[in-house]
C-alpha cells in the first residue's frame, strides 16, 4: 500500500538570513534591560507613593485648628 505522500514534490524551505550572532544571544542581551526597567518603575512607583503620603501629611497640619492659649499675668 503506497502513501500518498510519496508523490508530492519537496518544498524547499525560505533562506533565513544568516545572522553572525545566534538570537539566543540576542534575547539574553534584550533581557537585562527589560529587567532593569522593571526594577527601575517598580522603584518609580513606590517613590510617587511616598511622595504623596508625606504630601497628605504636610497638608493635614494646615487644616487643623488654632488653639488660643491664655497668656499668664506676671
Amino acid at each position: 500500500m503506497p502513501s500518498e505522500n510519496q508523490d508530492l514534490p519537496k518544498t524547499q524551505t525560505p533562506n533565513s538570513p544568516k545572522l553572525p550572532i545566534p538570537s539566543d544571544i540576542f534575547l539574553s542581551l534584550a533581557a537585562l534591560p527589560m529587567l532593569g526597567g522593571l526594577l527601575a518603575a517598580k522603584a518609580a512607583g513606590e517613590f510617587v507613593s511616598s511622595i504623596g503620603i508625606e504630601s497628605e501629611e504636610v497638608f493635614r497640619g494646615s487644616r487643623l485648628p488654632v488653639l488660643n492659649f491664655p497668656h499668664s499675668q506676671d
